[in-house]
Formats: C-alpha cells, structure tokens, sequence
C-alpha cells in the first residue's frame, strides 16, 4: 500500500531528549533491489520514524538515541514511501542501540559493536526458524495436515510451542534488564499463567514489567473470563484501505466462525502488532490471500492482546488487505488452543479446525490440495 513520501519536506527528528550525548550513530550495508532507483533507509523508535538517509552504494548511516531499553528497527522505502523488502529475513533485523556507534549488514543480518542488538537478532532467528525453518516437524505438520489427523497436529503445534518458550525464556533471564529481555517476554508471556509470569517480571527490571503490552497482557491474566464482550469487525478493500469499523458481540462472530451464515473455508491469523514474528508472517498470508480468496477462501486477521490504533497502524504499514477482528475483550482468543502467536488456523465451512499451526507451509500445501481437487 502506497504512503506518500516527500524527501525534500522530511525532516528527520530524533527522539525526545536524543542529544549529542546519548546519540548512537548506525552504519549499515545492504543489497538494494534492481527495481529500486532512490532507495531510503528509516530509523523507526518508539513507532516513529526519527531519521532518514539515502542509500548510497548499498550504504547508509542512521542516527537514533542510545537506549538499551528500547527495540527499535530499520525499514527501507522508495522515493514515494512504499514499504522496499521481500517479507522475510531481510526485514527482520531488530536494533538496539546500547553503544555510541554499531555497523550494520542486513545482507548477513549481522552487527558489530553492539552486544544487545546482536542478542536481540540471533533470539529472533532461532524464533523465526522453529516457527518457519524446514525440519522434521514441519514434515511431520504436513504428513498429519494430509491425513487429518488432529490430535498429531496439536501435538506437533505444542511441541513448537515448547520449543519457543525454552528460547524465550532462556533469553529472558540472561537479559532482565534490557530491550532483549523485553522482547523474550512479550513473545512468551500470552502461554504463561499468571503467577509464573508474575514470578518471572519480579526477576527483571521495573521497565519490562511497566511496559504497556505486559501490563495490558498481565491484567487480562488477571482479570475473570467473561462468556461474552465486544469485538470490532474492520472491513478492508483488496487495495488495503480500511472502509469500515463496526463493533459487534462477540458471539455473532463466534457464530459466523462456527460456520453459521457462510460458506467456504476460513483462515485466520491471530497476530499482534507488537509481535516481530507475527509481523514477518503477514507478507505470506497477504500471497495465500491473493491466491486462494478468487477460489472461495476468507482471510481474518484476529488482533492479541492489542491496542487498535496500534493495530491499525500496523495494517497501514505492512499493506494488509483482508479483513480483521479487534478482539477487545479476548473472548475470540479464549475460544482456540492458541500456543504463542502467530497462530494460523484453517476451518472448514462446518467451523471445524482442519488445520492450525505456526508455519503457513502447511496451510499452503493443505490449501494447494485441497483447491486443486
């Protein structure tokens, strides 16, 4: 989705109290796309873009502020502001800027003089790879996937599950005061019941605990389940513009879920803005969409645990083009065996789960057969 961008009206800011004292100045390098004519780079700190350079050659330089607490990113985009990537590792590399100067390779995903954002990056790999990496599960998903067998399927789903938390939860204990520990936290804390997590945020430091998604995620923990709340139904064009906003129950939308008043197979996508994972996944469920919508496939997207400006901000940013549920009071979430996110499921038009997992492989290759018999 295009953003429109104007280079000789940007003025790049740095963040609120980023002096020369405090400022951490990013050298990088990265292959730009033959497509690409100008080619930016964009400093991105607490959701906002603080700098901005010219590629030159395949390299850049990027000032932000110096803060061990915060995660923050680069993105590249053409003169227009068109987000430039291929949805994969290459626009996974996360920055934590804890020295006054770091380099940067997006090619290798690689960084020097910066102790916490090459933690931060390797974390994030090893996610990505038990989530998405080929191996013996992800067989094994697609062997289940064909025969239907469902019980093998969760199995499979809750051994990954276990398999990210044990790298989470490693990485949050050796960083309990830092934006790395932060991010193993967030990842891990929507499967953790709430006196572990509770345990765990008195080992770390005050900010992870006051952070805005722990604390939004540790109350709902908290808080009694509720058989019933409000969702808001965000209907989107093919194009990615957002066209309606309509706040529903819950229970209607369980209804439909539950095969009431449609036909065809449903995917849904429970995501979150803050998620890195769940962020990188959006450009492959963007392609199923595109594939399989002419063929009868409906694509929703069911926002964890979220804030909906973030939400929606997010959907502007990443080109979302299919249809979404706020789901404010966490009921729709309640109602799946979701093992950390992203989680996809595949319901079939009676509203029964054929298919749920963390690697849209599966779903790719389950949907190839089934559209193609």
């Amino acid at each position: 989705m295009k953003k429109m961008f104007l280079v000789s009206a940007f003025l790049p800011m740095l963040c609120v109290g980023c002096t020369s004292d405090n400022t951490c100045t990013i050298q990088g390098t990265v292959t730009v796309p033959d497509t690409a004519k100008d080619y930016y780079a964009v400093m991105v700190c607490c959701n906002n873009d603080v700098d901005t350079c010219l590629v030159k050659n395949g390299a850049f330089t990027l000032k932000t502020v110096q803060n061990p607490h915060l995660q923050q990113r680069i993105r590249f985009i053409d003169a227009e502001g068109n987000e430039v990537g291929d949805g994969g590792l290459f626009d996974m590399m996360e920055i934590v800027a804890d020295t006054r100067k770091m380099t940067v390779d997006f090619d290798n995903l690689t960084a020097s003089g910066s102790p916490l954002t090459t933690a931060m990056n390797e974390m994030v790999l090893q996610v990505y790879q038990i989530l998405e990496g080929p191996g013996p599960e992800l067989d094994e998903m697609i062997s289940a996937s064909e025969a239907g067998d469902k019980e093998k399927m969760m199995e499979i789903s809750m051994r990954t599950g276990q398999k990210m938390d044990s790298v989470l939860r490693t990485n949050y204990l050796a960083h309990l005061d830092d934006a790395v520990g932060l991010q193993a936290m967030t990842l891990m804390a929507f499967d953790l019941d709430y006196e572990e997590m509770v345990n765990l945020l008195d080992q770390g430091a005050d900010f992870i605990r006051e952070d805005d998604n722990i604390a939004m995620t540790l109350n709902y923990k908290l808080a009694p389940s509720k058989e019933d709340g409000k969702v808001v139904f965000v209907k989107v064009e093919p194009d990615g513009c957002v066209i309606s906003q309509e706040e529903q129950d819950a229970s209607a939308c369980l209804e439909y879920l539950n095969g009431t008043g449609r036909d065809g197979y449903v995917l849904l996508d429970f995501w979150a803005s803050w998620c890195g994972p769940c962020r990188e996944a959006i450009p492959e469920v963007i392609q199923l969409n595109s594939t399989f919508s002419p063929k009868g496939l409906k694509v929703i997207g069911i926002t964890v645990k979220d804030k909906p400006e973030n939400s929606l901000a997010a959907m502007a940013e990443l080109g979302i083009d299919y249809n979404q549920i706020f789901d404010l009071d966490g009921i729709i979430c309640s109602k799946f065996p979701i093992a950390g996110i992203p989680h996809f499921f595949l319901l079939n038009p009676e509203g029964d789960i054929v298919c749920d997992g963390h690697s849209l492989r599966v779903f790719d290759h389950y949907l190839q057969q089934g559209y193609n018999e």
